[in-house]
């Protein structure tokens, strides 16, 4: 019996149809992940899923008793609350069991009421607490904590008090504690490092029950997937085996697809001229309309490779100002004391340069301190004069109420209306989506509005910290041939080895 089923679902959004007739099914202990374009639908499947949404038509079922988490469903929280406190609140069931296990004992020491009843009330308890390995929570908090690269000092803080990307790993945390029978996770290493995309992996293909992962990281894919559900052409195929298998098989249906939308289209082409001839003769009249009644129920194919449109990202170049464009020297960097040893590097004319090392460890404050957005704490860094940089900021705040048009108006209020959606279309938001605001859009289709900014932005140095987070895997190939035409110099942070190798000269591990 499978744990969840959708069946024959469909959906719009505003004006855009998501589904037609899509349909899914998990089983137990089946590790799915969900794959498709930017803005296909695949969040929106899964606020369906978990009830956030309601479908137009079709069922969403789940299996009575079955459990779930969802990852958004844990922004909803307490925001005082220290993390460990968080994270052991998963367990508060137990804890009041220990209490009232302790109150029994102390009853039998004092020598009120009935003595071995007590006891034995007290023992029964302790045993299935035992049983439920409430006695090695600690080591299994500390590994699952250890393994997201928190700190002490960081679980001991409020939720609040947390960057967000490690509140978002206190979130994910709790769900892997609370071992439901489905985990459901949108895009889960976005604000992991590679260290932790490796752990996680390891962590869910050793899931004992099923899972649902939208994630665009294929590394992360080929590690954890053994059934794979793509969303396309407005519907849900499944595949079964790992996501290697997926691909080949894909591959062969996106053929097969293509020759069935071209011979449809001759089909219609044959239709449509048979009728045009024999709409108005007396004696065929009647055919005529029988085809063309025909065609009007005909559920007609997307054209292949239209879904999504074209991305195309270009930077524009300012001009070269020399030799050495950036010269660190012993930088201390950090907000209140050094987070690591003194960073000294020199970077040539045109160098592409990565800088890795696990969350936290201060790589988007060495970003932010070399753009003089946080003081340094010692030592010195120096870009030539005339350096003008061009910076994608993970952290960027946005206005989720704005409209990608709006967004990119705001920047740039000089700019005509058809200047504007050029340059978001030419990123992939088409007409319709950049009159759409921000919290409608999927998480690509805002990035790429925040590179539709870039793209209208004159500079000789490209800084961009986790560029590729939420992209697909079309967005992100057109900003690897941007980022690879470019002629200036660029830092790239990212967890994606699949998107920077091969991209830059040399790696910087910090």
């Amino acid at each position: 019996m499978a744990l969840l089923e959708l069946v024959d679902i469909e959906f719009n959004y505003s004006d855009k149809e998501l589904y037609q007739k899509a349909s899914l099914k998990i089983n137990p202990g089946e590790h799915c992940c969900l794959v498709g374009i930017n803005g296909s639908g695949k969040t929106t499947l899964l606020n369906l899923i978990v009830g956030e949404l309601r479908p137009d038509k079709g069922k969403v079922m789940w299996e009575p008793h079955v459990t779930y988490a969802y990852l958004d469903q844990q922004l909803k929280v307490e925001q005082d609350m220290p993390a460990i406190e968080y994270l052991y609140g998963v367990y508060s069931e137990l804890f009041a069991m220990e209490k009232e296990m302790e109150r029994l004992y102390a009853s039998a020491a004092s020598g009120e009421g009935d003595y071995e009843r007590i006891l034995d009330k007290a023992m029964k308890l302790g045993d299935k607490l035992q049983e439920k390995g409430f006695y090695s929570l600690q080591e299994k908090v500390g590994r699952l904590t250890d393994g997201l690269g928190f700190d002490k000092s960081d679980l001991e803080r409020p939720l609040r008090q947390l960057s967000s990307g490690q509140r978002e790993k206190a979130y994910l945390a709790k769900m892997l504690l609370e071992e439901k029978d489905v985990l459901i996770m949108d895009e889960p290493t976005n604000f992991l490092d590679a260290f932790q995309v490796e752990w996680l992996a390891s962590y869910l293909s050793n899931y004992p029950k099923a899972f649902l992962v939208v994630s665009h990281d294929e590394a992360f894919l080929r590690k954890i997937a053994k059934v794979v559900f793509c969303l396309e052409n407005k519907t849900v195929t499944r595949y079964k085996g790992d996501f290697e298998s997926y691909l080949a098989q894909h591959a062969l249906d996106l053929e097969q697809y293509r020759k069935n939308y071209e011979a449809q289209q001759r089909y219609i082409k044959r239709e449509e001229d048979f009728i045009a001839r024999h709409i108005v003769r007396a004696t065929s009249a009647r055919a005529a309309k029988s085809r063309r009644a025909r065609l009007a129920h005909l559920e007609v194919l997307a054209e292949p490779g239209k879904e999504g449109g074209k991305v195309f990202f270009s930077f524009p170049f300012t001009h070269d100002v020399g030799e050495k464009p950036l010269l660190v020297e012993e930088l201390e960097i950090g907000y209140t004391f050094p987070l690591l040893s003194p960073i000294s590097f020199l970077l040539k004319k045109g160098e592409k340069i990565a800088i890795l090392g696990q969350n936290g460890v201060g790589k988007t404050t060495f970003l932010k301190t070399i753009l003089g957005k946080i003081p340094s704490l010692g030592g010195s860094y120096k870009w030539l004069e005339g350096i003008q940089v061009n910076y994608f900021d993970q952290d960027e705040r946005i206005d989720l109420d704005m409209t990608p048009f709006e967004y990119v108006h705001s920047f740039y209020p000089e700019l005509d209306n058809t200047k504007i959606r050029t340059v978001l279309g030419a990123v992939g938001v088409r007409k319709e989506l950049s009159m759409r605001k921000m919290r409608e859009l999927s998480g690509g289709e805002v990035t790429k509005a925040r590179f539709a900014v870039m793209t209208l932005r004159k500079s000789n140095f490209l800084v961009l910290d986790e560029p590729t987070n939420h992209l697909d895997q079309k967005a992100k190939d057109a900003l690897f041939d941007a980022i690879e035409r470019y002629p200036g110099g660029v830092i790239i942070v990212s967890h994606e080895k699949d998107f920077y190798d091969g991209l830059v000269d040399y790696e910087l591990n910090f």
